[in-house]
């Protein structure tokens, strides 16, 4: 088997999809292609695989790849040759589409190759809900559309996803649920600004800097109201990276909340620093069911999230808030803070998945690959 994973970063549903990859490795005959300017990728696959061959690819701009997916074609065919001749030995592809839009070229060679295309998706979203425009979005939607209907099965993260998927395509669809894994925590070495301050109260919200997705501003400026209607000390940490930290620095700034906020960067004692917070608050307009729903709950951490797909199948509705709502945000924390809510519930769904592990995981993965195969 092939595994193709085009991403040039190392998130939740990069370390899924390559810790299936590699367990799949040590049980047979794999290649893994894999973006060479993912570094952390790499060096994973490397350490906990047994690929017969790691196969890097160039790296490339990956904005509008609904619609520039269809003039790629030197890339496209370059990699389709390379497919051809492994075809015999490798007949089957599995590719990482973090979105319907990644992933493409690895799919598109697979079709030009005739092989069994595997697609590992972990959410269906719609253009309008990242943000676009109603006249944009309606457009990138009908240029995404023929792209669900170009692998021969999909591999997902939930059964609600799973049903998103039925209404784009045709194709065999199988659920394999994420884990999280139970890390030790660890000291704090750079200490955050106040971070032991027991006066303030602490939320954290940890993600890439994607505001599109994650919806970063969308507390930012909750955070200002709730800072005009109570006196109470509140603090954030912003943990984590990309391609929007100057917006939202520039958003704190504006709002006069550099006081209030602060944006810590990639952080390999995030557990410790979410573990000292009061509050997880994660605002995404979009999601699978991202990991770190998964690691606040195994801190029994209090949560809110936005009343998305990835969230509220997970917490109580008195948990979660309206997607890209200020007020509604706003509101949430305020119940926070007077404590006129409880701390969050879990419902059976997140605590069937706190009590998966790695094993399962890489089990039922691979037990699917068997069957789409």
């Amino acid at each position: 088997m092939i595994f193709y994973c085009e991403s040039r970063i190392f998130s939740g549903q990069e370390r899924m999809f390559l810790t299936a990859a590699c367990a799949r490795s040590h049980q047979t005959k794999c290649i893994l292609i894999v973006n060479s300017t993912n570094d952390a990728a790499i060096k994973f696959s490397k350490s906990n695989g047994h690929f017969s061959e790691i196969k890097l690819i160039d790296n490339f701009d990956q904005k509008f790849s609904s619609l520039f997916i269809w003039f790629r074609w030197s890339r496209i065919y370059s990699l389709s040759q390379y497919l051809k001749e492994k075809r015999r030995q490798y007949p089957i592809i599995c590719v990482s589409q973090g979105r319907i839009e990644s992933g493409n070229i690895g799919v598109l060679a697979g079709k030009l190759a005739r092989m069994n295309i595997i697609s590992y998706i972990p959410m269906v979203h719609s253009h309008i809900e990242m943000g676009s425009g109603k006249l944009s979005g309606t457009i990138k939607d009908l240029l995404c559309s023929p792209l669900y209907r170009l692998p021969d099965s999909f591999i997902t993260i939930s059964n609600e996803v799973a049903i998103e998927l039925r209404e784009n395509c045709s194709a065999t669809i199988k659920v394999v649920e994420n884990f999280a894994q139970r890390k030790p925590l660890v000291k704090v070495e750079d200490v955050p600004p106040l971070f032991y301050d027991k006066s303030y109260y602490k939320l954290i919200l940890p993600g890439r800097l994607l505001n599109k997705q994650k919806g970063q501003l969308d507390l930012v400026r909750a955070l200002k109201v709730v800072s005009e209607k109570t006196s109470q000390n509140i603090l954030c940490y912003i943990v984590g990276d990309g391609p929007d930290d100057s917006l939202i620095n520039n958003e704190i700034k504006n709002l006069d909340l550099s006081h209030n906020i602060f944006m810590l960067g990639n952080r390999s004692d995030l557990l410790s620093i979410m573990y000292e917070c009061d509050l997880v608050v994660l605002p995404s307009l979009f999601e699978g069911v991202p990991l770190v729903l998964l690691e606040a709950a195994i801190l029994d951490k209090d949560i809110i999230a936005s009343d998305i797909i990835g969230f509220k199948n997970y917490i109580s509705k008195n948990d979660v808030f309206s997607p890209h709502n200020t007020d509604s945000l706003a509101n949430k924390i305020i119940s926070k803070l007077r404590k006129d809510a409880t701390k969050a519930i879990y419902n059976e769904n997140l605590e069937r998945l706190l009590s998966r592990n790695e094993d399962i995981f890489t089990t039922d993965f691979c037990k699917v690959l068997n069957e789409l195969s």
